[in-house]
Parts: C-alpha cells; structure tokens; sequence
C-alpha cells in the first residue's frame, strides 16, 4: 500500500522497531487527518485514549500505538456517523468488519505490510457511544502529516491533557489486564 521509501522516511516521525509498525503509524496517521478534515466527524466525535495522548501531546511518541479510540460527543444514533467514517478510510484501507456492542462500535481493517517480511497488521477504529461526558470541555489540537504517499493537515477534537491522563489512570483501574503500564 505504501512505498518502502516513504515507509523508512517515516520512522522519523515513528522511531518503531519494525518497518510494519512505522507504516501502521503512517496509516494511523492519514486516518486520522482522513476523518477529522471532515467537518461532519470533527463535530461529532472526539479523539481520546493512548494512541491520542501521543499522536498530540508526545513528540516523539513515546509507545507504538495500532488503534484509534473515539468518543460520540453527543448521544444520538451512531449509524450515519458510521458511514461517514467508512466513505472516509474504506477509499484506502478496504471494507471493515463492522460489530456494535454494548457501549461501544468498532470498525476493524485488515491489511497487509509492505514487507519483506510480509505483516498482518490491524487498525481497530473504536467508537464509544455511551460516554458524553468531558470535565475540561473538548478542544481541537492541529496535526499534520507529511510524507510522499500522504499529506494533509487538520486540528482534531480531543481533550485536555489531563482529561486524557485521568482516563487512562481510569482504565487502569477498570482493565482485567494492565496493559496500560
């Protein structure tokens, strides 16, 4: 999907051990311009957990991340926000699994790296529909990506700092594994 050479520029931005993760990153990367240059996404949904505290707020990012956590604003129905999404990523990424549980939607690509060796990699586009609720407000944080295979900038709907830490402190206490350590 993405040249080798624009692959081994990248590990400038994401100094990952293997050339899957640094293109995993890449790909995150785009997505997350993809989606949030869209008005109708940036207005209702807003980026949160590990991947958003060090997409925006670490530079360098300090762990290799391979999802994308949202939150829906405001409640209501979920499913035109999905489409949305969908015609965003499916133009590069494919066709998703889609599954809806509980409090939560996800939309899981599978795609292969460049290689060699040849990867699967997985990006999992998770959506929480149930949680509304923000202490210090929403804010929009700008991010940018430049490469050769994809350029593009935006500012996307996040949290505070420290909203994103308590949440992460939070899951610490709620997760049965602690792999947020």
């Amino acid at each position: 999907m993405i040249p080798k050479a624009d692959i081994v520029a990248w590990r400038q931005i994401a100094p990952w051990v293997s050339d899957a993760q640094v293109e995993q990153d890449l790909i995150i990367s785009r997505a997350l311009v993809s989606m949030f240059q869209d008005t109708s996404i940036s207005e209702q949904l807003a980026f949160r957990g590990g991947t958003a505290l060090h997409k925006l707020y670490f530079n360098p990012p300090r762990r290799y991340s391979e999802d994308i956590d949202l939150v829906q604003i405001a409640p209501g129905p979920i499913g035109g926000i999905l489409d949305a999404l969908q015609e965003i990523l499916n133009v590069f990424l494919g066709k998703p699994r889609r599954n809806q549980k509980g409090r939560s939607v996800t939309l899981t690509y599978r795609m292969e790296s460049e290689g060699p060796p040849v990867v699967p990699l997985r990006l999992k586009v998770e959506i929480n529909t149930r949680e509304h609720f923000t202490v210090y407000g929403l804010h929009k944080r700008p991010f940018n990506v430049r490469s050769r295979w994809f350029s593009g900038e935006c500012e996307i709907t996040t949290f505070l700092l420290e909203e994103l830490l308590a949440t992460k402190v939070r899951a610490l206490y709620q997760r049965r594994k602690g792999r947020d350590l």
